[in-house]
C-alpha cells in the first residue's frame, strides 16, 4: 500500500511539488474560501489543544442567546401546528419527536425560516449556523457535515431550496427536533461506531407496506438501516463527499489547516492518533495541502496502522508496505517520546 507524501470551506461554515506523491508543496498558505471551516488559532502546543481550536471552527461559533427558554418561531413549527404556549413547552429531548409528522408543506415553512433574506432560495452560513443553534445540533462536530451529505449539498456552508426538498423529501423530515435525532443516529453509526439501533419486525413490515416511514418511526430510516448493513462503505462516502465539499473549484488539493479540521471531526472520535499525527503535520511545516492521496491515507492506512502497530511503535517497519507520510510521523513520534515531550501513539481497540 504506497502512498503517502515525502518529508516534508465541515464542513460548513459546522506538501514537494510533487502531487503523485500525495503531498504538494505550495505558496505561503492561503487564507480558505470558507472562514466556516478555518482554525481560528494557529500554533497551539498540544494536540487536544490544535484539534479543539480546528473543531470549534468549522462552522462560525454561535452567540450566546439572551433568552435561552425563549421558544422560536422555527421551533414552534417544530412542535407541529398547534398553539404553543411558551412556558409550557417541555424540553427538546422530552418532546414526542416520533409525532412530528413529516409534509412537504412543512419542509418548505422551515426552509423559509431560515433561508437568506437576499436570496429566499438559499439557506446560507449565517441561516445554517441559526439552524444549528435552535435544533441543538452540535457546531463543533461531524452532524453538519453529514446534514450536507444528506442533502447532497454543492457548496460549503449554503444549503439550496432544491437539495434540502429533495435530501428532506427522502428522509421525511420537516421538524428541528426529528433532524436532530436524525443527525444524532447517523453520527452515533458511522463516526462513534456505536451500536445500531434495533429493527423491530413491525416497524419493518409497517415500512414496506408505506414503502417509506413507519408510523412508529420518527423519519424515513432506510438509509440509516443500509449505512448499518455496510459501515464501512457508508463512512467512506461520507468521507469522499467531504473531500470534494471542501475543495476549491479547479483545485487538487485542499489547504492543510482545513484538511485538519476535518480530520478532527471525522477520524479522531475513533482514532485518537488523529491528533498527534495533525500534529506532526503542523509542526513539520512541509505540507501545505492534502490531495486525494493524502485524504484517502489518513482513513485507510490509519486504520490498518491503529490494528497492527504496537503503542510503543517498536514494531513498526520503516520498510514495510507504509505511506512515506507514516514513516516520517513515526520517527517524529519517537522522538518527542523519548524526549519526555510527547505521549507515544495510543493504539485503537
Amino acid at each position: 500500500m504506497q502512498g503517502g507524501g515525502t518529508n516534508g470551506t465541515a464542513t460548513l461554515d459546522c506538501a514537494a511539488a510533487s502531487v503523485s506523491e500525495g503531498v504538494e508543496a505550495a505558496p505561503p498558505p492561503k487564507k480558505s474560501r470558507n472562514t466556516a471551516i478555518k482554525a481560528t488559532s494557529r500554533a497551539k502546543t498540544s494536540a487536544k489543544g490544535r484539534a479543539g481550536t480546528a473543531k470549534a471552527s468549522l462552522l462560525h461559533a454561535h452567540n450566546e442567546r439572551s433568552n435561552a427558554d425563549e421558544l422560536t418561531a422555527s421551533t414552534k413549527l417544530a412542535l407541529n401546528d398547534d398553539e404553543v404556549d411558551e412556558k409550557k413547552v417541555a424540553p427538546k429531548e422530552s418532546q414526542e419527536v416520533s409525532n412530528q409528522q413529516y409534509t412537504p408543506q412543512r419542509a418548505q415553512s422551515l426552509f423559509n425560516s431560515f433561508s437568506d433574506e437576499d436570496d429566499s432560495n438559499v439557506i446560507g452560513p449565517g441561516g445554517l449556523e441559526r439552524l444549528c443553534t435552535e435544533a441543538d445540533i452540535p457546531l463543533d462536530g461531524a452532524q453538519p457535515l453529514i446534514l450536507a451529505w444528506q442533502l447532497k449539498s454543492s457548496e460549503m456552508g449554503k444549503f439550496t431550496r432544491v437539495e434540502w426538498s429533495h435530501g428532506m423529501g427522502l428522509l421525511e423530515i420537516s421538524s428541528l427536533p426529528v433532524l436532530a435525532q436524525a443527525l444524532r443516529e447517523f453520527d452515533d453509526l458511522l463516526i462513534r461506531d456505536k451500536q445500531a439501533l434495533s429493527r423491530s419486525a413491525s416497524a419493518s413490515s409497517q415500512a414496506k407496506k408505506k414503502g417509506g416511514a413507519s408510523t412508529r418511526e420518527p423519519y424515513n430510516r432506510t438509509r440509516y438501516w443500509q449505512y448499518a448493513s455496510d459501515r464501512k462503505a457508508a463512512f467512506a462516502e461520507l468521507y469522499q463527499f467531504c473531500f470534494t465539499l471542501a475543495k476549491p473549484p479547479q483545485a487538487r488539493n485542499i489547504d492543510l489547516e482545513t484538511a485538519v479540521a476535518l480530520w478532527s471531526v471525522l477520524l479522531a472520535p475513533r482514532y485518537s492518533i488523529i491528533n498527534d499525527l495533525t500534529t506532526f503535520l503542523t509542526e513539520k511545516g512541509t505540507y501545505r495541502g492534502a490531495n486525494k492521496d493524502i485524504w484517502n491515507m489518513a482513513s485507510t492506512s490509519v486504520h490498518e496502522f491503529c490494528h497492527t502497530v504496537d503503542p510503543s511503535l517498536d514494531n513498526y517497519e520503516a520498510d514495510g508496505a507504509w505511506p512515506s507520510l507514516l514513516d516520517d510521523f513515526v520517527t517524529w513520534a519517537k522522538s518527542k517520546t523519548n524526549d519526555g515531550t510527547e505521549p507515544v501513539p495510543v493504539k485503537e481497540g
